[in-house]
């Protein structure tokens, strides 16, 4: 529902306003939403035709109609959000296009930007967890077990070809789809630093994609993952083991998140305090998702008391995904919008 209302608040709006987007640009940023809304009514419309008792007795009969229309909808979708990421970080720019966006203001619990234009890949790994879920509760003698099966299967397959292609959310190593926080919390393994449980309340799993550490001459890569409250970097073995072989970043801790790093189009830097929460913690009178740079100046002095993390996508593109995210995330943690502890993760 927050999702089909923020259809009609933002994408219907600005598709209006051509003096601050072009129907080009509303067609990249958007895509086929609304093709994929429309699907998810046709499937909702389907079951509610069902009759008494036998509701919910044919899902997987039920998607296995609409499977192929699905499948092409967020494939297609998919396949243009590093292309929407990086539009979007362009507009967010634009002091006209960040009114539109942000006045009134999102309210809590709503979806913003940045949220609704990564909400089908979202709701597709969900899909896929419930569709799972419903298969693993139906007998195999149930009628409708053949369909669900099937279902499950061609969804897995086209989950992870789409991720993978993109370099979103799934590493690139074959195996089952990472799908949860029990499914990375399952995988985890603690080499070089103090376990801590990831499986915590009010934490969600936002993002993952490949990630290189530059310390001086040094580039180390990782399989990143975001989550509401921290920044994980882990080596994934050919089992899909994750080894977490350092500390989580706390996004608390993040004073600075710097994007415009000059010839160096791939890499981003973050300014981490020794302490969350402090005077150098981001301005929390910002409201919206979105800025060029998070916030104050592009050379901070240096402290005892800070240190830089130098973070590099593998293309410009992801990096637009990747700071779009961080900087909503960073923002709503320092806003009190984000719903995730307060407390350091590591004291989970």
């Amino acid at each position: 529902c927050n999702t089909k209302l923020k259809a009609q608040n933002i994408l219907l709006p600005l598709s209006e306003r051509r003096d601050v987007i072009s129907p080009q640009d509303h067609s990249v940023l958007f895509q086929n939403a609304q093709e994929l809304l429309r699907l998810t009514e046709d499937v909702l419309e389907m079951m509610i035709q069902e009759e008494g008792d036998r509701f919910g007795s044919s899902v997987g009969r039920i998607f296995l109609r609409k499977m192929s229309a699905i499948i092409s909808g967020y494939r297609r979708y998919c396949s243009g959000l590093k292309k929407a990421d990086c539009l979007l970080v362009e507009k967010t720019r634009n002091s006209a296009f960040m009114r539109i966006i942000t006045e009134p203001p999102v309210p809590r619990r709503r979806p913003d930007l940045t949220t609704f234009v990564h909400k089908p890949l979202e709701h597709f790994r969900d899909l896929l967890k419930l569709l799972q879920t419903i298969q693993n509760n139906t007998p195999p003698k149930d009628d409708d077990y053949p369909a669900i099966s099937r279902v499950v299967q061609e969804f897995q397959t086209a989950y992870r070809d789409i991720t993978v292609e993109s370099g979103l959310m799934e590493p690139e190593v074959e195996g089952r789809p990472l799908l949860s926080l029990q499914d990375l919390e399952s995988r985890l393994v603690f080499t070089r630093c103090k376990p801590f449980v990831l499986s915590s309340p009010g934490r969600q799993w936002i993002f993952g994609g490949d990630l290189s550490r530059v310390e001086g001459r040094s580039v180390r890569s990782f399989w990143a993952l975001l989550f509401t409250d921290l920044l994980l970097f882990a080596k994934v073995s050919r089992d899909r083991v994750l080894f977490v072989t350092e500390e989580p970043l706390s996004l608390l801790t993040v004073s600075q998140a710097l994007f415009s790093i000059r010839k160096k189009a791939t890499e981003f830097r973050l300014m981490v305090s020794s302490t969350p929460g402090g005077t150098d913690r981001p301005a929390t009178g910002v409201t919206c998702g979105h800025l060029p740079d998070l916030p104050l100046s592009r050379t901070p002095r240096k402290g005892p008391r800070r240190r830089t993390v130098a973070l590099r996508a593998p293309t410009p593109e992801l990096k637009a995904v990747w700071q779009n995210l961080i900087q909503r995330q960073i923002i709503y943690l320092n806003t009190g919008r984000g719903g995730t502890p307060a407390s350091s993760p590591l004291d989970s």
